[in-house]
């Protein structure tokens, strides 16, 4: 199963719209979001444009929390708050805009695969058997914009820039 990571669009809707192209050419038929969406008009394009599945969670620049849980999006779309567990295709993620948040599941060795956002670093190591890792920014506002395919065969992601 491929499975898109994106983080920190920061309204830039061209950067979003061009990573879901690309996510769809390389079969992600799921998609994990890492926060710093912003706006609710960003959230909901989002829920119209991805057509698969999606689990999102809170980043540091959405400030009308209320609204974005109560945004519908559709059966197709989970909000989980600021942390999220989820089991895909076997293996067993966490994910959070933070990375402090992640790291204790990380050392804990019980997740395949942790991810998440906010340094707009695109990066990735394995601790033990755990690949960890920052998709980088969509928005392109501090490094150029990319997003990650993570693979649950391999358990492995491909950066692509946008």
């Amino acid at each position: 199963m491929k499975i898109a990571l994106l983080s920190d669009i920061h309204d830039h809707i061209d950067n979003m719209l061009t990573a879901f192209h690309y996510a769809l050419e390389k079969d992600c038929s799921h998609l994990l979001f890492m926060g710093d969406m912003e706006s609710l008009s960003t959230l909901s394009l989002m829920c119209e444009e991805w057509p698969h599945r999606a689990d999102i969670v809170f980043g540091n620049n959405e400030y009308d929390l209320t609204s974005h849980l109560m945004l519908a999006c559709g059966s197709r779309c989970t909000h989980h708050k600021h942390i999220a567990e989820v089991t895909l295709d076997g293996r067993r993620i966490i994910f959070s805009h933070y990375a402090q948040k992640v790291y204790p599941a990380v050392l804990s060795g019980e997740y395949d695969a942790a991810f998440f956002g906010h340094t707009h670093r695109a990066e990735a190591y394995y601790s033990g058997h755990t690949l960890v890792a920052n998709p980088g920014e969509v928005g392109g506002v501090r490094q150029a914009p990319s997003f990650a395919v993570y693979d649950t065969a391999t358990n492995s992601v491909e950066f692509v820039a946008l």
